[in-house]
C-alpha cells in the first residue's frame, strides 16, 4: 500500500496486521480533520463505514432517529428511501446503520468495483448532505409525530423509532439494561437511552434534532474505515473531494470515564400477562464494572470467566442456584464495545422469600471458587474455544470488514489504539500463561467479591404495569389536546394530513434516476471455481478443498437417512441434540464439553 502521494492526507501510523494477514495505516484528511483508518489486503469483499461518537444527554432517541433520517434522502439522490431503491440495481453484500450507546455508524460492503464506489457516493451524500433541512416530514415519519384524524377525534402518537422502541420497552431485558446503565454511569453519556425512551422520545423537538446532527455530523468528528482489495489512490481521492467542503472544527464529543459507584438495590417492575401466574417471577440483575477498553487480556478473561461460571447447567455458580430450587435460570455475560465494560449477572424466575438466599449463594460460591481453586482444564477449553472463533472470523451476516470497522471503532473512539483489538495472539498466549499461576481465582476476587463498582437490581412482575402506561399515555395526550386552542388542533390535523400526503407521493422519474445504478457491463462473467480434488480413504469418497482457513481444518460427515421411517427422523432428531451435551460411557457432560472445546473449535 503506496501512500506517499496522497497530499490530501496526514499519515499518522502505517504498520503491518499480521493476524490479518494485512497493512494498517490511520490517516488525518488535513483540512477537514476527518480520521481515516485502512486496512490493505486480498479479500474481494470491499468495506466503507463512516461513524461518528455521538453520546447523548438525554434519552430522547436522537441518534437513533439521526441514524433513520439521514437515510431519507439527500442532496445528489433526493429519492425518499434511496436504499430500498439502490438495492434494485446493486450487488452490494451488506447495506445498513447501526446506534450503539456513544457512536453511529454507516456501513456497505460489494465485491464489486463500480457497486463499491456507488454505495460510498450514496452514504458520503447523505451523512453529509442529508434532506432533512428541507422536509420536516422525514423527522416526524421517523421520529415522531401526533396523529389527529379530525378536531373531535382521538389523538395518538406515531413514528418508525418510536413504535420500534416501544416493542424493545415491552422486554423485561430492556428495563434490566437501561436500569442497569443508569445505575452504573450516573455521570455520563451510558445512563441514557441512545435508542429513544418512549416515554422520553415525544420530548425531542424539531430543532433540538436539527442542533444535535450540526454539533455531531461533520468530518472532524468523523471516523472513515476501508478494508479489502480496492484501488485505494481513486477511493481516498473520492472521500477527499467530499471531505474538502469543510474546514477542521474542534468537536468536543469525549466522553469521562465513569469513577466507581456502588447504589443502593434499585426495585422496578416489569409487564406480564393478565393471566399469567406473578408468583416466582422476580428477576434479579447485578452489574459489575471490570475494565477500561484498553485491558484486552483482561476483557478476554472475563468472558471466559463469565461462560465457566455459567454457560450451562453443570456450570458451578449455575448449578448452585439451580440445585437449592432458586431460580429456574441464570445468565451471565458481559456487556462491551463501550468505554467501560461490565459483567451482568440475570437470574431468572425467583421469588422475594429466596432473594437474599440467591445472593448468598452467589457469593458463597464464588468465595469458594476463589479461594480452593477453578477447574483450570475447563478454562483451558473455554479459552480455546474462544482463540478458535477469532481465529475463524465468523462474522454471522457480518462481512468481516465490517466487523473489524466496529473493532477499531471500540477502541480509537475512546483516543486508544485502533488495531487493538486486530490481534489477538500474544494476548490469549499470555492468559493461557497465567491459569496455573490463579490468575482467574484472583479475577474473581477483584472483578465480582471486591468490586467497588457494582448494581444490583430487582424486577418485580406486574399484571397492571402495562395497562396503567396505556392510561397515563392516553390521559397525558387528552390534556394536551385540551390544551390546544382549536387553531393549534386544526394545525396538527392539517399537519397530520399532509405527512400522509408526502408518504403516498411516489418518488420522480428524475428522483429515481439520480441514483446510481449497476449495468450489465459492469458484472463479470467469470465465474470463481473453488479447487477441489476428490478422493479415497477406506472405501469412503472423500472431497477435498483447498482454502485459506487460518490453518484451521475442517471437517464434515454426512450420514445418509434416506431409509429411516418418519418415527427414526424423530428419534435422531433428539439424538443429534443430545450429541455432545449428554454424558457418555467416558465423560460426564461437564468432562465431555471441556474435550469437545479443548480439542475442536467446533462441533454440531
Amino acid at each position: 500500500m503506496d501512500l506517499t502521494k496522497l497530499t490530501a492526507y496526514e499519515i499518522i501510523e502505517h504498520r503491518p496486521l499480521p493476524d490479518l494477514k494485512s497493512e494498517g495505516a490511520l490517516l488525518r484528511h488535513k483540512k477537514s480533520g476527518a480520521r481515516v483508518l485502512l486496512i490493505s489486503n486480498d479479500d474481494e469483499n470491499k468495506v466503507f463505514n463512516i461513524g461518528f461518537r455521538t453520546p447523548t444527554t438525554n434519552s430522547t432517541g436522537v441518534p437513533h432517529i439521526m441514524e433513520h433520517t439521514v437515510l431519507c434522502g439527500s442532496e445528489k439522490f433526493p429519492t425518499k428511501d434511496p436504499f430500498v431503491e439502490l438495492v434494485k440495481g446493486s450487488l452490494n453484500t451488506f447495506l445498513n446503520a447501526i446506534t450503539y450507546p456513544e457512536k453511529t455508524i454507516y456501513p456497505v460492503a460489494s465485491c464489486n468495483d463500480t457497486d463499491f464506489q456507488n454505495l460510498m457516493s450514496v452514504y458520503m451524500d447523505a451523512v453529509f448532505h442529508p434532506n432533512i433541512y428541507k422536509h420536516q416530514e422525514i423527522f416526524k415519519q421517523e421520529g415522531w409525530h401526533y396523529e389527529l384524524e379530525s378536531e373531535d377525534a382521538p389523538i395518538t402518537i406515531n413514528g418508525v423509532v418510536y413504535n420500534e422502541m416501544k416493542g424493545v420497552y415491552a422486554s423485561p431485558d430492556a428495563t434490566i439494561d437501561s436500569t442497569m446503565n443508569r445505575l452504573l454511569f450516573p455521570d455520563n453519556c451510558y445512563r441514557f437511552q441512545s435508542g429513544g425512551d418512549p416515554e422520553h422520545i415525544t420530548e425531542l423537538t424539531y430543532e433540538n434534532y436539527i442542533a444535535n446532527y450540526k454539533r455531531f455530523y461533520h468530518p472532524s468528528n468523523a471516523y472513515i474505515i476501508l478494508d479489502g482489495d480496492m484501488e485505494i489512490d481513486a477511493v481516498l481521492a473520492k472521500i477527499g473531494n467530499v471531505l474538502s467542503e469543510y474546514d477542521r472544527l474542534d468537536i468536543d464529543s469525549k466522553i469521562p470515564i465513569q469513577k466507581p459507584v456502588r447504589p443502593e438495590e434499585c426495585i422496578c417492575s416489569y409487564e406480564i400477562g393478565s393471566n399469567e401466574e406473578a408468583e416466582h417471577k422476580m428477576i434479579l440483575a447485578g452489574g459489575w464494572v471490570y475494565g477500561r477498553f484498553d485491558e484486552l487480556e483482561k476483557d478476554i478473561a472475563c468472558s471466559v470467566l463469565a461462560e465457566l461460571l455459567c454457560s450451562s447447567n453443570e456450570s458451578p455458580l449455575k448449578r448452585a442456584i439451580l440445585e437449592k430450587g432458586l431460580a429456574e435460570d441464570v445468565e451471565f455475560g458481559k456487556i462491551d464495545g463501550i468505554q467501560q465494560s461490565y459483567l451482568k449477572l440475570v437470574i431468572r424466575n425467583t421469588s422475594e422469600e429466596k432473594k437474599e438466599e440467591v445472593w448468598d449463594t452467589i457469593y458463597t460460591t464464588l468465595k469458594t471458587l476463589a479461594s480452593q481453586g477453578i477447574d483450570h482444564k475447563r478454562l483451558e477449553s473455554i479459552l480455546s474455544r474462544m482463540e478458535f472463533n477469532i481465529r475463524e472470523k465468523e462474522s454471522g451476516s457480518f462481512p468481516e470488514g465490517v466487523m473489524y470497522a466496529i473493532q477499531m471503532l471500540e477502541s480509537c473512539l475512546y483516543g486508544g489504539d485502533p488495531a487493538q483489538n486486530l490481534c489477538y495472539n500474544q494476548v490469549f498466549s499470555s492468559i493461557r500463561n497465567k491459569i496455573e499461576k490463579g490468575y482467574f481465582e484472583q479475577l474473581i476476587k477483584e472483578v465480582l467479591l471486591e468490586n467497588p463498582h457494582y448494581a444490583r437490581i430487582s424486577l418485580q412482575p406486574s399484571k397492571t404495569l402495562g395497562e396503567e402506561k396505556r392510561i397515563r399515555e392516553r390521559e397525558q395526550l387528552q390534556t394536551i389536546k385540551e390544551q390546544w386552542s382549536e387553531e393549534e388542533r386544526q394545525k396538527v390535523v392539517g399537519e397530520f394530513q399532509h405527512l400522509r400526503e408526502v408518504q403516498g407521493t411516489p418518488d420522480s422519474s428524475e428522483q429515481l434516476a439520480a441514483l446510481p445504478m449497476l449495468s450489465l457491463s459492469d458484472i463479470s462473467e467469470e465465474v470463481e471455481e473453488v479447487s477441489q480434488v476428490v478422493t479415497e480413504v477406506e472405501g469412503n469418497q472423500v472431497l477435498l478443498q483447498r482454502l485459506e482457513t487460518e490453518g484451521i481444518t475442517h471437517i464434515t460427515y454426512y450420514f445418509s437417512l434416506e431409509d429411516q421411517t418418519l418415527e427414526e427422523l424423530s428419534k435422531i432428531s433428539f439424538l443429534r441434540m443430545l450429541l455432545g451435551q449428554a454424558e457418555t460411557k467416558h465423560y460426564r457432560a461437564l468432562e465431555l464439553q471441556a474435550e469437545l472445546e479443548g480439542r475442536l473449535g467446533r462441533f454440531r
